[in-house]
């Protein structure tokens, strides 16, 4: 329950990003970038023609979550501008939420889109590495 209550508040917060900057902003890219590389998620390049692939099925631009081997993480997938996969836990989740958060009170716009349960069916997650 506390989850969905957290979901939801993460997609009322994040709807701002999408009216105000378009996602292919150069700004609101680095803006993104500055924020998930705070909050310790992990940059992985999409460096094989399999890794984009995948990359450019997932929906874009926004916080997915998956369980991996019975463990939740976060994902952002950029496959325009950055041709990255970004992964996060849940702590680096809730960093990433305390930050843009902070950003939107100080005037800035960060405000992102969460997808829960985010799948494209089978997926070989071997492929991105062994987070």
């Amino acid at each position: 329950m506390q989850r969905l209550v957290i979901a939801t508040l993460t997609l009322c917060l994040a709807l701002s990003l999408a009216a105000c900057m378009g996602p292919n902003s150069q700004e609101a890219q680095q803006q993104t970038d500055r924020l998930l590389m705070s909050s310790d998620f992990q940059f992985i390049p999409a460096n094989t023609p399999e890794r984009m692939k995948h990359l450019e099925s997932m929906p874009q631009n926004r916080i997915l979550h998956v369980v991996r081997n019975g463990k939740d993480y976060y994902l952002w997938a950029d496959a325009k501008n950055g041709q990255c996969l970004w992964v996060g836990t849940w702590k680096d989740y809730q960093r990433f939420k305390k930050l843009a958060w902070d950003m939107y009170n100080q005037g800035g716009q960060a405000r992102y889109n969460y997808v829960d349960g985010w799948s494209s069916g089978p997926v070989d997650w071997e492929m991105w590495g062994p987070w």
